[in-house]
């Protein structure tokens, strides 16, 4: 990961060009076309499951552009904001598309696994343990995927955001995949696939300033920018393509705009 971006307010996002319902439909479906053999990866010997092998089948191989990470509640928004990136040329990973993912795994190891003798009900403690087993890898899977992405751009909106009773200003996360995936990115390391390095010179030496005076709240991890939707919005209605020119102009807006 190059940089991680909040938009503020992305409840208010426009996107610039009619994206329909029936456009995100058939987004959800393109994306979920690999559930059906998700069975496949369940079993090797009988009695265990391939944990690598699923990682593999839902996680894409190669880098993207820009991870979305967002409220569940947010998810047709993020789908029509991935939509208009990936016209763009970008490449885009959605969190909540690999989440609906996981929870169809489970399903299916509960059902074969996690039964009672009588197959009346689920095993609390094997749901426990199944339940801890696929969202330790699933979660593991998409901090790699953070690691190889260029930007980080979580979707702040009031589905995703709380302002804690009692304490002005201090926000918090409602939600713990949220939460540490914003953790992660404290800690993963920064490069970014762009050939260019003046600009990336000219950000790098601006965040190490402004870094020092950013103040650090417990509850929800402050990614390095913080932009409002019209910015997207005037990224998106540019009169160009392509990743790398695309990347471009979002580092020379953030650079302008708060160089």
């Amino acid at each position: 990961m190059y940089r991680s971006i909040e938009v503020t307010d992305f409840h208010l996002f426009n996107p610039p060009e009619n994206i329909s319902n029936s456009d995100v439909m058939l987004y959800k479906s393109r994306k979920k076309e690999a559930l059906n053999d998700l069975k496949d990866y369940l079993l090797v010997d009988g009695n265990s499951l391939d944990g690598s092998e699923i990682q593999k089948y839902l996680f894409p191989d190669d880098d993207v552009d820009i991870f979305l990470s967002h409220s569940h509640s947010d998810a047709d928004e993020a789908i029509k904001l991935a939509i208009a990136l990936e016209s763009k040329g970008l490449k885009v990973f959605i969190d909540s598309c690999v989440w609906g993912n996981a929870f169809d795994l489970l399903k299916v190891i509960d059902d074969q696994y996690c039964r009672n003798f009588d197959d009346s009900m689920y095993d609390y403690n094997k749901r426990n343990h199944s339940t801890s087993h696929a969202y330790m890898m699933l979660n593991t899977a998409l901090h790699k995927m953070i690691d190889r992405c260029e930007i980080f751009l979580f979707l702040g909106t009031p589905n995703s955001i709380s302002v804690k009773n009692g304490i002005e200003n201090q926000e918090s996360l409602k939600s713990p995949w949220i939460f540490s995936e914003l953790a992660f990115i404290q800690h993963v390391r920064r490069k970014s696939s762009l050939e260019s390095t003046s600009l990336a010179e000219s950000l790098e030496s601006r965040e190490k300033m402004a870094m020092d005076s950013l103040e650090v709240h417990y509850d929800k991890p402050r990614l390095d920018y913080k932009i409002e939707s019209y910015v997207l919005e005037n990224l998106l209605s540019g009169c160009y393509s392509g990743s790398k020119l695309v990347l471009h102009h979002l580092y020379n807006r953030l650079n302008s705009r708060f160089g």
